[in-house]
């Protein structure tokens, strides 16, 4: 795992950890923290190892969302410039986002702005019952332009529109309601209910989860070239011919062979 300055990343167990790492600012999201993640999101590696990434925040707070003094010793670049800063935080979410593996996001503390679109790009959010979150732009004078399609694409609630319209902050239990997160747990029971979800991707084959994953992102987000059934049939069928299909369903077969052999 390559070394960072404002996160960390762990393989462990199948389970692929990327910390937020900057507590000293609330792990507000910088320029240099956008290409620490672009550059551990890029170079993530697939294999049978890998099974799910958790991403989590050291400290009291899970992000600030964007660090205002980096926001403030930038406002006199040119426009151009200042859409190339917005693309790299939109380009890891969008990593993240299609990430091959099964995503969390375990929120504790505060989960403002940015960071809440960081949180509605992974498959599974778990919040601490004292999180808090707050969709900060507007009141700085900004909109929730590049969080809000994987936002809205969680939620299609009507208390998170008005809270992106407002800025009025709400629980975690408010966020459940929403659709923003799935699931919300105390420091006792969240890692009860990651391992619930890492033994049953253990079950699975790796392979077949990430092509699952791409086809619902491809069908959910209309990113399908030509014809559905085209596009449906050939990817099963490029599914199917993998060696990692072959093995599992040769490997079903002898355990049915077996099972059959010692009644």
């Amino acid at each position: 795992m390559a070394e960072y300055k404002n996160i960390q990343t762990t393989l462990e167990d199948g389970v692929f950890t990327l910390t937020l790492a900057r507590e000293h600012k609330r792990n507000a999201i910088d320029e240099q923290t956008m290409d620490e993640l672009l550059d551990a999101l890029q170079h993530f590696s697939t294999g049978e190892e890998t099974i799910m990434a958790v991403l989590q925040a050291r400290g009291k707070d899970f992000s600030a969302g964007a660090d205002l003094d980096w926001m403030r010793n930038t406002q006199q670049m040119e426009v151009e410039a200042i859409q190339q800063q917005n693309m790299k935080l939109h380009n890891v979410f969008q990593l993240w986002y299609d990430l091959p593996v099964f995503t969390v996001a375990n929120l504790t503390g505060n989960v403002v702005g940015g960071a809440i679109g960081l949180a509605a790009a992974s498959d599974l959010v778990i919040a601490h019952p004292v999180a808090k979150f707050r969709f900060s732009e507007v009141s700085l004078g900004l909109i929730p332009a590049i969080i809000a399609p994987f936002v809205l694409k969680r939620t299609q609630s009507r208390f998170v529109k008005n809270a992106m319209l407002t800025a009025i902050p709400f629980t975690a239990q408010q966020a459940y309601e929403s659709r923003l997160v799935d699931w919300v747990a105390d420091e006792a029971s969240a890692p009860e209910i990651l391992n619930k979800y890492r033994e049953a991707l253990q079950n699975n084959e790796p392979y077949a989860v990430g092509a699952a994953k791409k086809l619902i992102n491809d069908l959910q987000d209309n990113r399908i070239q030509g014809p559905m059934d085209v596009y449906t049939t050939r990817l099963l069928a490029e599914v199917r011919k993998s060696e990692a299909a072959s093995k599992r369903i040769s490997q079903f077969f002898k355990s049915v062979k077996s099972n059959h052999e010692n009644k």
